[in-house]
């Protein structure tokens, strides 16, 4: 078996191309839309901040050889990145790379065997394997299966061209499904009479509109998995959404056609791509635990050499051989750590025992595998330095959590900051941390599931919250089931990121204080369902900015809590949230009045009544500083204004003036009001317009007249946070014809580190960027 995948053929040809593309961006004779088009699928990201790079090395399977490894760390130190990050698809990022540094790495990657190629873009992505694939107990071995597949795959054109991105899992065991049930393919090893083949799902996914895959076949041959993946690829190229990114994953087209024509349609492609005939050969795994000369150390006579041993390494179904779970905290390792001196240390000393000794996690750690039990002395004293990992329960080190808004453009919450406060929770805490060795706890900075928070025991996905003011907070996922029954997590409500890791903790001992002997995610769907949610009730409210301004930070922020528009998708995420958090008010509290369960029925249609108000006040870029504000806003903006009927204006003002005194008496007015302002939410187009009723009404704002080509207006919006400035910049936008021009004033800092690209993201040219002073001005021509 080949211990990684063939690099492609044209991969030099690709690089000297992102060279020339590079060196024509920087010179500014080619656009950052051209270029950006090309650097993407051939893995290379621009991070948070502007011209700051990472290239995302594919490892299929997480397979890595330790000399592969030892190459991309020297790689890596040598053109000045200070940051590795092992990914939950089994990948490593190179990052913080300076433009002129990523050329240079993707050739010195090539040369040992590597390459970022599909790493990014709308592209077959990193194919995922079990880590323990090959050394435990199975169906039978996959990583052969999706290493010839992952070589077909980076060399075919079309593999570069898809809607949107493709994600494969292997299972190498039919009754741990696991990934499987959550990737665009899932592949789940079956045997049927001694002929080995796959149980196929297709369509799963854990962002937008979540599901678990759908049965495609029970059973294929495993020589038609290429032809399967052919097909699908067609079947996604020709059906897919390429309008609408958002929509563009395989599971809206079941969504839209419904899933028995779905699968019929792609059963049809299936068969056309069976008539052509295609070979997909493999070579059967082998032994590849090749003859060596070691001298063992002698075995450690200490109680923590036994409890590291319990903890951390996991005989092999070979006699004689171990795999080891070398953790890294939250997937990073710093070019200048003790951790990176030591692990280079270790990967020189498995060397001895072969190339196939080493893989990449789910769970952003490194498997150390096919190695001999008497090299477990020496391990142990290589490892022993890393005190933050080697002594440590593994439940914290498996915690997972993507990059968040440190460092990606999409984030929300400081992920990794909320992923290690809940470790140094549980570390402080004094439960048996050993007891849940199993749990998993996934972390991700915004709506999207790079954390896999759906994927988990327990996850957190971040979102913005509000009360008088925006804070950090998490939304909260139990008991995903990763078995023969797939099941994603279920929401349970939203905690401020400030009381997570106490809730975690709290969570874990009502756990160990039951009587049972069942698991942690056994528990999660019993008796567990509801004392999570009673928990989470207990943090439904924060105290006011006056009083704890701690709740207004999020985890390792040393600023105040803003939703920072980074780029489209990050803006629009926090700029919704903002709305839902009103939305899931009037859905609690509507519920709470018809079940009869309110304990005050004034309070609960008050807070519908302000919760409608108060929704979409963002849209019209306005942040109100108290109830009363939020009011009279709203009956300016919407009432007034013709969009929500002036027969609403009654119970507005009565909530306005008199509080919640006696309101129940209009509950049904507060439905219908709710109802109203959500319809026309739902009504709202890109530029955050709103239709209105054909009635004319009074004070209603003539038409605008016709302006001349290259109108030019200025907008001052110093002094406005993010994202109600970029909210400001796009209503304005919204008024103009294309063509024309707006000047734009905004502070230094955030605002001018994140408006303009988020205007050029919405496909505006951003004219000029210039200091006056201590703010800017920002000239926009309007798409």
């Amino acid at each position: 078996m080949s211990n990684t995948y063939r690099i492609p053929k044209n991969l030099t040809d690709d690089i000297n191309k992102f060279a020339t593309l590079a060196q024509a961006y920087t010179q500014q004779t080619t656009s950052a839309t051209e270029f950006k088009a090309f650097r993407v699928p051939l893995g290379v990201y621009e991070q948070r901040k502007d011209n700051v790079y990472m290239a995302r090395v594919r490892a299929t399977g997480g397979v890595i050889s330790p000399n592969q490894l030892l190459s991309l760390i020297n790689t890596a130190r040598l053109h000045n990145s200070n940051l590795l990050h092992l990914t939950t698809r089994q990948e490593i990022q190179i990052q913080n790379l300076d433009l002129n540094n990523v050329e240079p790495i993707l050739r010195e990657l090539q040369q040992a065997g590597l390459a970022t190629k599909g790493g990014g873009g709308n592209t077959v992505r990193n194919i995922i394997v079990s880590e323990m694939s090959g050394i435990a107990t199975e169906t039978f071995d996959t990583t052969p299966y999706a290493i010839e597949l992952t070589s077909r795959m980076v060399e075919e054109p079309d593999s570069y061209l898809l809607p949107r991105k493709l994600k494969i899992a292997f299972s190498s065991d039919e009754h741990n499904i696991d990934y499987a049930a959550v990737n665009d393919i899932g592949l789940v090893a079956q045997l049927r009479n001694n002929h080995k083949g796959f149980r196929v799902y297709i369509g799963g996914g854990a962002g937008a509109k979540p599901t678990v895959g759908w049965l495609l076949f029970d059973f294929i041959p495993a020589e038609n998995i290429y032809t399967l993946v052919k097909a699908v690829k067609n079947f996604f190229s020709a059906h897919g959404n390429r309008k609408d990114r958002n929509k563009a994953r395989i599971r809206f087209i079941f969504y839209k056609l419904g899933t028995e024509e779905t699968l019929r349609l792609i059963r049809q492609y299936y068969n056309d791509e069976l008539n052509k005939n295609h070979t997909f050969n493999i070579s059967e795994p082998t032994d590849v635990r090749p003859a060596y000369n070691y001298t063992p150390l002698p075995k450690p006579q200490t109680p923590e050499y036994q409890l590291w041993l319990r903890r951390f390494v996991t005989p092999q179904i070979q006699p004689g051989y171990v795999s080891i779970l070398l953790p890294s905290i939250l997937g990073n390792i710093n070019i200048d750590s003790t951790y990176l001196t030591q692990l280079e240390q270790i990967l020189r000393l498995i060397t001895t025992f072969g190339q196939h000794t080493l893989r990449f996690t789910n769970t952003q750690n490194i498997r150390l595998r096919n190695i001999p039990e008497a090299a477990l002395p020496e391990l142990y004293q290589l490892i022993l330095p890393l005190t933050d990992v080697a002594a440590t329960p593994v439940v914290v080190n498996n915690i997972v959590s993507c990059t968040g808004a440190d460092t990606c453009r999409l984030g929300i919450g400081l992920s990794k900051g909320l992923a290690t406060a809940i470790r140094h929770q549980l570390l402080r805490s004094d439960i048996d941390l050993d007891r849940l060795a199993d749990v998993s706890i996934h972390v991700t900075g915004c709506p999207n599931s790079c954390g896999q928070q759906l994927w988990a025991d327990l996850g957190f996905a971040g979102r913005a919250l509000r009360n008088e003011r925006a804070y950090p907070g998490y939304q909260v996922f139990i008991a995903a089931s990763r078995r023969t029954n797939p099941k994603l997590a279920e929401p349970i409500g939203s905690i401020a990121a400030r009381d997570v890791p106490q809730f975690v903790v709290r969570l874990f001992k009502l756990y160990l204080e039951q009587q049972n002997n069942i698991t942690f995610n056994q528990y999660l769907n019993a008796d567990g369902r509801q004392a999570a949610i009673d928990l989470l009730a207990e943090y439904k409210t924060i105290p006011p900015f006056a009083d704890d301004k701690n709740y207004y930070f999020d985890w390792g922020a040393e600023q105040i809590f803003t939703v920072t528009p980074q780029g489209k998708a990050e803006c629009s995420a926090g700029l919704f949230d903002m709305i839902n958090v009103d939305i899931d008010n009037i859905k609690t509290n509507r519920r709470q009045l018809t079940d009869n369960t309110t304990a005050d029925a004034d309070q609960s249609t008050y807070n519908i009544v302000f919760a409608a108000s108060r929704m979409l006040l963002v849209t019209r870029g306005l942040d109100p500083k108290n109830a009363t504000e939020a009011f009279n806003m709203f009956i300016g903006q919407f009432i007034r204004e013709g969009y929500v009927d002036n027969r609403f204006l009654h119970i507005v003002t009565s909530a306005r003036d008199n509080g919640k005194a006696g309101l129940a008496s209009q509950q049904t007015d507060a439905f219908d009001l709710a109802d109203t302002v959500i319809s026309l939410y739902e009504s709202m187009d890109d530029s955050l317009q709103f239709k209105k009723p054909a009635t004319p009404v009074a004070n209603e704002p003539s038409a605008p007249t016709t302006k001349p080509t290259n109108f030019h207006r200025t907008k001052d919006l110093r002094g406005v946070l993010c994202p109600m400035n970029f909210v400001r910049t796009k209503l304005e936008l919204a008024t103009l014809n294309s063509g024309d021009l707006l000047e734009i004033l905004l502070d230094d800092g955030e605002p001018i580190n994140n408006v303009p690209g988020s205007v050029k993201l919405e496909g505006h040219t951003v004219l000029e960027t210039e200091q006056t002073g201590d703010y800017w001005r920002v000239l926009i021509r309007k798409k």
